[in-house]
């Protein structure tokens, strides 16, 4: 993500569902822009706030999680809920931040829906684009600070002053 990270969709997709769904478009020739950047996880319940926050501070200009259909798809019972759950808490926290709204998604995507993959990020890479480079800077220097603070606190990294 070192070249021009606030053009970059980093997508955290279920390994069962959605991964396949991305899979399933790729096979099927189903076209689409080409900036996410694919973060394999087993489940969606595994992705954990700190893994949103993480590709924000690096400037990511979008994340996407794709996870099973609710209510019962879940190959682990129940980490597409726990992800939900987790998911609109960091997002109301961040809109009230600054960030975008739009600029975190969740998608429920199954297997069999690689269309909708597709056109998902199709979707996603407009949004983007008319966001525009400038203004994606912009919140992304407003909240790195506040984001190296809540991840120093954890000791996942640690900042240096200057």
């Amino acid at each position: 993500m070192e070249d021009d990270p606030e053009h970059k969709i980093v997508g955290f997709l279920c390994n069962w569902c959605c991964y396949a769904g991305a899979d399933l478009a790729g096979t099927s020739r189903f076209e689409y822009p080409t900036p996410i950047r694919v973060i394999r996880v087993m489940c969606s319940g595994r992705v954990d706030r700190d893994f949103v926050l993480e590709a924000f501070r690096l400037g990511a200009g979008m994340v996407f999680i794709g996870a099973c259909h609710l209510p019962t798809d879940c190959h682990y019972i129940s980490g597409n809920w726990k992800m939900k759950t987790r998911m609109e808490a960091l997002h109301g926290m961040l809109t009230k931040l600054g960030l975008s709204p739009e600029r975190l998604r969740v998608n429920y995507v199954s297997a069999a829906e690689g269309l909708i993959f597709a056109n998902t990020m199709r979707e996603m890479n407009q949004q983007m684009e008319d966001l525009g480079v400038d203004r994606i800077k912009a919140e992304n220097a407003k909240l790195r600070p506040i984001i190296e603070r809540m991840l120093a606190r954890k000791g996942l990294i640690q900042v240096t002053k200057a």
